[in-house]
This record gives C-alpha cells, structure tokens and sequence, in this order.
C-alpha cells in the first residue's frame, strides 16, 4: 500500500472514531432484562460473520485465543445478521461474533476485552463493539502503528457506554 493510501486510511479510521464516539457514548443504565447464561473461558464458542474476501476479518479470527472454538460464516450480507441483533448503525464494523450465550461482538475487540465481557458480563448487556477498523486493533495491524479507540457497550434497553478504551490490542 503506498504511502498516501495508507495517511488516507489512517486519518478515514481517526474521523470516524472522532465522530462516532460522541454518538455512542451514552450513559449506561442496566433494565431488569435476563442477562444470557454466564460460560467458562474454555468451554467458549464464537460464531463468527463476516465477508469471505476481508482479509482484516480473517487475520482477527487468527488471533483468537485457542480457548475459542469458532465456526465461520462467510456472507457477502453481513448486515442481515447485524439487523437481527440490532447492532446501531454507528457501532457496526466489518464482521460480527457471537457467542453461544447470546452475546454479540462487533469489529476489531482485543481479546482481553472479550474474555473480560464474557466471565462477567454486565448487566443488561448485549455484546461489545468497536466501530470502524482502528488502526492497530486486532486485525488491523499496520506495522508498529497504533490508535487509542473506545470499546463500546450495547445494552438491551437502547443505550450505549465505553466498556474499555484500547491500544492496539492492549485494554486499559
């Protein structure tokens, strides 16, 4: 990739987390909604969606830790699958996992993130989301480059929080 696509594409990712993240950082409130069935790290399933010719798709599933087991869906429609779980518009990327228990999780999540969630999900919760493809996320590798991007909370009644801020794969 030259030189300027790669700026280019940097500074798209950068916009895009600077105009989403107001949009999606709401104040969470949990409702009285049955949260899905807490699972052990080993016993972990993620079907995952995603496009069969995104190779930044692949090369996340290729970091998931071998404590998961996935099944892979390839679709050239993954928004159908989004609208089903009604992930917003502004929190979507460009796959989506989910879990056996009923959570789901969107874009670029490090995996520390996504064991965190899963051993003790919060109340209310839906899944987790990472909007756009942040550069140095999970799958988004860019040498040595890296972005600090929110990980977002969907929640069954409607709102949104920041779940965790990351760097490239590492969660604070």
């Amino acid at each position: 990739m030259s030189r300027l696509k790669t700026l280019s594409k940097t500074l798209i990712t950068a916009l895009t987390i600077i105009y989403l993240t107001p949009a999606m950082a709401q104040t969470s409130t949990t409702d009285d909604a049955t949260v899905p069935q807490v699972i052990a790290a080993s016993d972990i399933h993620l079907s995952i969606h995603k496009d069969p010719n995104c190779g930044c798709c692949k090369a996340w599933v290729e970091q998931l830790p071998s404590s998961f087991s996935t099944s892979i869906h390839n679709t050239s429609d993954v928004s159908a699958i989004k609208d089903k779980l009604l992930i917003p518009n502004q929190a979507r990327s460009c796959h989506t996992a989910i879990s056996d228990n009923g959570f789901f999780f969107e874009g670029h999540i490090p995996n520390q993130a996504l064991q965190s969630f899963l051993s003790n999900p919060p109340e209310g919760a839906l899944g987790l989301a990472v909007p756009g493809m942040p550069i140095g996320s999970p799958g988004m590798e860019v040498g040595n480059k890296t972005m600090r991007y929110p990980i977002y909370q969907i929640n069954k009644n409607g709102k949104h929080s920041i779940y965790a801020y990351a760097e490239g794969s590492k969660v604070e």
